[in-house]
């Protein structure tokens, strides 16, 4: 079998795993960060430390020459891309002799789009799904070489679902890898293009809760995709930005008031009304204050009655 020799373009905590399992087995040449992840940068600086392997930060108008650099320096046959922010140019992607691979956290083609993750929790997937595909002119469309999914619960959250694609990559990644040993194509299959969907990045009305036309599972799974990156599904009581980062459905007795009033605030947190006349049970809450148990609310003069309002 031929020798690897692996560099990893990645820029979020879920390329970890992978990383992990590349040092161990002595395939990791490089590792290549945007210059914007510095707490990224951090983490990484702390896994491979004393690993002698080169952890290089570029930038929008270095990284094609810095990457050219890399790759000469270290002979790299391989490449892997794992949430990394900028597009590479023909002359980075065919150079590594085994191909330069993307690994999209979401199944392809229907869920292209830069941030996969929060549309398959917000959507209520059954299953979560990760996609190794090869690296072409345009993002996330060149032919599948590897694919699998994992099981969603309606308790995942962003962070949880990110875990379990960042460990399920690993197990991809292996199997690429001795493909790639072998002296032989890596076989592929080119996407359908009639089951493609792109999700573009989240605005403002996508992370927000409107309580007149959404259903109690619907409020869960926005919360539970915003969680944690986006500290919580963003909502307004008294004129106040407030963010609802743990929830769950419950059948409350009866419904006293309209889409968004706080039922009741007890020692399990504010159970709200929702628009199907059914309600939520938010245990935790984000505001200027920090990250509080939402039954803290009280304590800032918020009382059951009170309604939230979306933005």
């Amino acid at each position: 079998m031929s020798e690897i020799k692996a560099i990893l373009l990645c820029g979020s905590r879920i390329a970890l795993p992978v990383m992990r399992d590349l040092v161990f087995h002595g395939q990791l040449a490089a590792v290549v960060i945007p210059e914007h992840c510095t707490d990224f940068t951090e983490q990484v600086k702390l896994l491979l430390n004393n690993s002698g392997i080169d952890i290089i930060t570029v930038g929008n108008t270095d990284h094609v020459s810095r990457l050219q650099e890399v790759m000469k320096k270290h002979a790299v046959t391989i490449g892997l891309m794992f949430t990394f922010t900028y597009k590479l140019p023909e002359s980075i992607y065919k150079s590594p002799v085994k191909g330069f691979y993307n690994l999209h956290p979401g199944p392809l083609p229907s869920y292209r789009g830069p941030d996969p993750i929060f549309q398959q929790v917000k959507n209520r997937e059954a299953y979560g799904g990760l996609t190794i595909h090869k690296v072409g002119d345009s993002f996330d469309s060149g032919p599948v070489v590897l694919s699998d999914k994992v099981r969603l619960s309606v308790n995942d959250t962003y962070g949880t679902l990110t875990t379990k694609l960042g460990e399920l990559a690993t197990r991809l990644v292996g199997t690429l890898i001795k493909m790639a040993g072998f002296d032989m194509d890596i076989p592929s299959r080119v996407q359908d293009n009639t089951k493609a969907a792109y999700y573009k990045r989240q605005t403002a009305a996508d992370i927000s809760i409107n309580w007149e036309t959404m259903d109690a599972p619907a409020i869960v799974a926005l919360i539970n995709a915003c969680n944690p990156w986006n500290k919580g599904a963003v909502t307004k009581l008294n004129n106040n930005i407030v963010r609802l980062l743990e929830a769950y459905t419950v059948t409350p007795g009866s419904i006293t008031g309209a889409p968004g009033t706080i039922l009741s605030i007890d020692e399990r947190g504010l159970t709200i009304a929702t628009a199907d006349n059914q309600a939520i049970c938010v245990g935790f809450v984000y505001n200027d204050e920090g990250f509080l148990m939402a039954a803290r609310l009280k304590d800032f003069g918020i009382p059951a009655g009170s309604r939230f309002d979306s933005i």
